[in-house]
């Protein structure tokens, strides 16, 4: 059962048609001012966090759910709805941010939608669209809204990660209907909703960053790595990504590097980013092949690069005093932290990195460890990567795998967060914070 719902979204406009670029311009300051804004408390309470993929434990339980035929919009651009599983259904439209702490604000409801136009006033960011209809389990949609002004930072929402991992309908980029892996699609199609909650990775990948962002009052720009692929002009300090940033296509990677080589920063709160390319055909997710089978690592551009799963180690602070870990004192410890997936230095080829903090090891151990790292470019930008896609998931405490944290861990987590965010919208970061080089350049 299908219904279709068309939203035009209108930014600061009256009209659909689209409108010259200035109407859509903000004012420096503007997140700061949305987030002054009342927010919403109860927004998610009726829809309990459901982990993505292998994680979603999905029930044969009756839903009501849906997608969008874009995973972003522009200033004057429309995205159409499709809903499954209701003839129609109650939309209540909500954008992510800090709002004093309620993490989000009611936008718009609309009451029992089947097909219509709406018009709207609203600034850029991840909105996601809760669907209510009677007898049905709710859940949300996830339609970003870009923004290309000049900003302190602009993040990258991974929505290939997510597609790929998707087992809505049976079947992603890992395993069938069956479970096995020998079953899995080779291509995944945005065209279908996500399973879990609806909302993909986000809620525990990139969520409790945003709204650290936007607590912080960085002016940002919202984009998705579908609209890195299409090689967007980055008018930003820093480029930043979540916890989960696998598939990458060639055209996005291009587009970092180059940002990279003009000084623009690179803040990774994840790990296992960038391993993957894949090819995005039209609404379509394709393939499956690891940068180093290519002989082009993620390590040339990252400094580091995935080679743990299933891991939980601690993390150890190696130098005292210095940005970003200087914040949790002396021989900083943050348990439990580098996993489940996680990256390293060792053994890679790329520029020469400083280790910020690395995996505890016991004795009996031999091999690689994982590390969270940094090195200045020869254009002053600064590239950081924490190196787990523990990061994100656990300044909320609410990872997969199985992994819990403390409040203590919890509290350093967020320390670290906030002290590498109050940087972000510095230019060229690597000239301000020079490297001190543990690991050489690796040809």
């Amino acid at each position: 059962m299908r219904s279709v719902l068309i939203w035009a979204l209108v930014l600061g406009l009256t009209s659909a048609p689209a409108a010259p670029a200035d109407s859509c311009a903000l004012a420096s300051g503007w997140v700061k001012a949305e987030n002054s804004k009342t927010g919403s408390p109860a927004w998610d309470a009726d829809i309990p966090l459901r982990f993505s993929a292998d994680f979603s434990r999905r029930k044969n339980m009756e839903r009501v759910e849906g997608y969008f035929d874009q995973t972003s919009i522009g200033c004057g651009e429309k995205a159409k709805l499709t809903v499954v599983g209701a003839k129609s259904a109650d939309l209540l439209i909500y954008r992510i941010g800090y709002y004093q702490g309620n993490g989000a604000r009611l936008v718009k409801t609309i009451k029992s939608a089947k097909s219509f136009t709406a018009t709207a006033s609203i600034p850029p960011g991840q909105y996601l669209v809760k669907l209510k209809a009677p007898g049905k389990i709710s859940t949300f949609v996830p339609l970003m809204v870009r923004g290309s002004v000049k900003s302190d930072v602009t993040f990258i929402s991974s929505v290939l990660t997510w597609q790929a991992y998707n087992q809505w309908g049976g079947s992603s980029l890992y395993k069938g209907s069956n479970g096995k892996r020998e079953t899995r699609a080779t291509t995944v199609s945005f065209n279908r909703p996500y399973d879990g909650d609806g909302a993909g990775q986000f809620r525990y990948m990139e969520e409790p960053l945003i709204q650290m962002i936007e607590h912080l009052g960085l002016d940002v720009n919202y984009l998705t790595d579908i609209d890195l692929d299409r090689k967007p002009i980055i008018n930003s300090a820093s480029i930043i990504f979540g916890g989960h940033s696998e598939f990458w296509t060639e055209s996005m990677r291009e587009v970092v590097e180059k940002s990279i080589e003009s000084g623009t920063n690179l803040l990774i709160f994840g790990g296992n980013t960038a391993f993957a390319k894949t090819d995005l055909i039209l609404r379509t997710v394709n393939n499956r092949t690891p940068y180093r089978e290519i002989n082009k690592p993620e390590s040339l551009f990252i400094g580091s690069q995935f080679f743990a799963l299933a891991i939980h180690k601690d993390l150890e602070v190696q130098v005292d005093g210095k940005w970003p870990f200087n914040v949790l004192g002396k021989a900083g410890v943050i348990k439990g932290i580098y996993g489940y997936e996680a990256d390293t230095a060792m053994g890679t080829v790329g520029p020469g990195v400083e280790i910020l903090a690395r995996a505890t090891i016991s004795p009996t151990e031999k091999g690689f460890v994982a590390m969270s790292t940094y090195y200045s470019a020869p254009s002053g930008a600064g590239v950081l990567n924490l190196g787990t896609n523990a990061w994100v998931c656990a300044m909320a405490n609410r990872c997969p795998w199985g992994h819990r944290f403390d409040a203590k861990s919890v509290q350093q987590v967020r320390l670290v967060t906030a002290a590498i965010l109050k940087q972000a919208g510095r230019e060229k970061i690597g000239n301000w914070r020079v490297a001190s080089i543990d690991i050489p350049t690796r040809n």
